[in-house]
């Protein structure tokens, strides 16, 4: 047997499957390697995610836009710091909005003022969904909600004289003959 091992040693027969398993662990190690390093690279990928938020008044901006291209509102209802705003020549485009924002999905609360003549539950359904697609279409959020509560109804026409007495116009402004 020893001459047996002796003549293997010679002719290079171990030396072969020596090689061949030599060739093998490295193979397992190479590929053990890589795991290892895929595994490290999706655990810092975790630790450093990139996001995409917004504030709460980017949606709220949003969704004005969206309601003000709805037939049937007139204006958005503020509260009492916009009507003290407005009163001083200010305007708030986001009056009248309030938006909860998450990570992937926004809530909103709208107050509106209606225009006469129109269908409430119609000019909410179109609310809902140009609210919905606008805010959606933007910033990959989805609409969750959509609340819209009507604050007063009124014409075009009344809207419009209300607008202008706001702002200190009368609806007849005459200035008079002029002094020399």
């Amino acid at each position: 047997m020893a001459n047996e091992a002796k003549y293997n040693e010679i002719a290079g027969i171990n030396k072969k499957e020596q090689e061949q398993k030599e060739n093998k662990q490295k193979r397992e190690e190479f590929v053990d390697n890589i795991k290892d390093n895929f595994d490290d690279a999706k655990e810092e990928a975790k630790q450093h995610e990139s996001k995409l938020t917004f504030e709460d008044s980017v949606i709220e901006k949003i969704a004005a836009i969206a309601c003000n291209e709805v037939s049937g509102v007139l204006d958005m209802k503020g509260g009492f710091f916009s009507g003290i705003s407005e009163q001083f020549g200010g305007y708030s485009l986001t009056k009248g909005i309030s938006a909860e924002v998450g990570e992937k999905e926004a809530a909103l609360d709208v107050s509106i003022i209606l225009e006469y003549g129109y269908s409430a539950p119609k000019v909410f359904e179109e609310l809902k969904r140009n609210i919905a697609q606008s805010v959606g279409q933007m910033t990959g959020l989805k609409v969750v909600e959509v609340n819209v509560r009507v604050d007063d109804v009124m014409t075009k026409k009344e809207f419009e004289l209300k607008k202008r007495k706001s702002r200190g116009q009368q609806e007849d402004y005459d200035q008079g003959s002029s002094l020399r």
